[in-house]
């Protein structure tokens, strides 16, 4: 397995992206019939905001964000050598589970599906056969 998709529990919605698209339109429009220049702005900013993408998954090398933003992609990646501990946390959702990758005084929290711990916690090892891994209470 290449890459183990974290799950996002923060995904917008699609009505919220329906409702973010016609008021980012909205402003825009009233922007050129009023004196307010700021909200062709933050029209903009709402309809980019719908736009951009974000995935995050574990892979072979490491915590990896992958932003889309149309004309340009961007990876921001912890590698399993920069990752010091995971922590498993259980949430109180049986069929998920949460991890916290830490680096540093920095903390990342991921969501997998339960059958995925095993596949992500061997992806670390295999990577950082030392790795530090605990479970902690929520």
């Amino acid at each position: 397995m290449d890459e183990i998709k974290a799950y996002d529990d923060r995904a917008m919605r699609n009505s919220t992206k329906i409702a973010a698209v016609i008021f980012g339109v909205a402003l825009i429009g009233f922007s050129f019939y009023a004196t307010v220049k700021y909200a062709a702005v933050i029209g903009m900013v709402l309809l980019l905001a719908v736009v951009f993408q974000k995935e995050t998954y574990v892979s072979r090398e490491g915590v990896v964000l992958a932003y889309d933003f149309i004309l340009k992609k961007h990876k921001m990646i912890w590698s399993f050598e920069e990752i010091t501990d995971i922590h498993i946390e259980y949430v109180a959702d049986p069929a998920y589970v949460a991890l916290h990758f830490l680096r540093d005084v920095m903390s990342r929290r991921l969501i997998f599906r339960k059958q995925e711990l095993a596949a992500v916690l061997d992806l670390a090892r295999s990577a950082k056969p030392n790795m530090h891994i605990e479970e902690v209470k929520s």
